[in-house]
């Protein structure tokens, strides 16, 4: 009986000191209702302000420090034929929900994407 009373008493320390050495740099476990991933964004269609698609995500780019760069697009393409890649800055773009898919505005039109210089992946 006494053993039992041990192991049950050393599985509860060892439960305990389990939870109190999670790392320093645990996350939140649950996506709040603010928060976006980007794998729901990339692909997502762009409009502008009249409501015209001009184009969509193609990538984003981080800095190392995990910080958004910027927004890669594809615009001025028809059925993935003739697409150009142009990178925006994140705060250009409006990202609200719809319903449950996410709309993505910019105030861009898409001569004025057409016309930025195109951009150039880095090739790992």
């Amino acid at each position: 009986m006494r053993r039992l009373i041990r192991q049950i008493l050393a599985a509860g320390v060892m439960a305990t000191a389990s939870v109190a050495t999670l790392p320093a740099f645990a996350a939140d476990n649950m996506q709040s209702v603010d928060e976006l991933r980007t794998s729901k964004i990339v692909g997502t269609k762009v409009y502008n302000n009249a409501n015209e698609n001009i184009g969509s995500v193609e990538d984003i780019v981080l800095k190392p420090d995990g910080s958004m760069d910027e927004v890669v697009l594809s615009v001025g393409g028809f059925l993935g034929i003739g697409d150009k890649y142009v990178a925006v800055p994140f705060s250009d773009l409006k990202i609200s929900r719809d319903g449950s898919s996410l709309k993505i505005t910019t105030n861009g039109t898409k001569d004025s994407l057409k016309a930025l210089p195109a951009y150039k992946f880095y090739k790992s």
